[in-house]
């Protein structure tokens, strides 16, 4: 099957107008999540930069047109309860709701990564599997299918947070894994789990990750970005949008 061009016929309008310029472009696959899908990194000082994935994606996937929306310091509660708005910001980053998003791009395939934030205000593990799950609902109940991301390891949330007496978030997070797995596998082919850890796993002094133990580091996501593309190739491309 032919797939879309990456030059395809944008979707903007002038009621986008304010909507940062990375959806609406005709892509059939939107990356969307919070600091990590936005390619948040810091820089020097109090400066940050912006490195998403979704460009690295579309590389490896030849050319195919990826928008993103990435919504820094957002909790998963909070992408639920917004998600029918017409604008959400984060450092200086605007975009509308979920639903939104998906109705109005008309996009095939969604890619959620997402929990982070939640896991570090130390929610429950199944409360955020259950949010996690109503995005990727967001998603179907539009005409998308959904990517299933597994929330990324951090310095807080790995095995060596276990071993010098700071908090460790390592637990949660791989709870809220593991319903995501679940969820992915019996959602009908709605939904695919992509589990991302052992390829880009957080570790001291790994260049793909930032000084901040918490976002990856420009070459990091470019890392994330190459690796994942095998992975969801088949699934993202299969076939054309839900009626």
């Amino acid at each position: 099957m032919a797939c879309a061009s990456s030059h395809a016929e944008p979707r903007r309008n002038r009621s986008d107008a304010g909507v940062t310029p990375t959806v609406f472009t005709g892509a059939r696959i939107l990356c969307y999540g919070d600091s990590l899908t936005a390619g948040f990194h810091p820089l020097r000082g109090f400066s940050v930069g912006f490195s998403p994935y979704s460009k690295a994606l579309s590389e490896a996937l030849g050319g195919i047109a990826v928008d993103h929306a990435g919504l820094s310091g957002w909790t998963t509660d909070q992408m639920v309860r917004y998600c029918d708005s017409e604008r959400t910001e984060a450092f200086g980053q605007c975009y509308p709701g979920l639903r939104r998003l998906v109705v109005r791009g008309g996009y095939d395939v969604v890619i959620l990564m997402a929990g982070t934030n939640d896991i570090g205000s130390l929610d429950r593990p199944e409360e955020v599997a259950g949010r996690l799950k109503e995005l990727h609902q967001i998603c179907h109940a539009a005409g998308a299918r959904t990517v299933g991301v597994s929330v990324p390891q951090s310095f807080a949330a790995s095995d060596l947070a276990r071993t010098n007496g700071r908090i460790c978030l390592r637990d949660q997070q791989q709870r809220v894994n593991d319903h995501l797995r679940q969820y992915a596998l019996q959602s009908r082919g709605q939904c695919l789990y992509v589990h991302m850890e052992s390829l880009v796993p957080w570790e001291p002094k790994n260049s793909d990750w930032s000084r901040d133990g918490l976002h990856m580091s420009p070459s990091g996501y470019e890392k994330f970005g190459t690796l994942l593309a095998p992975k969801i190739k088949d699934f993202a491309l299969s076939k054309k949008r839900d009626a």
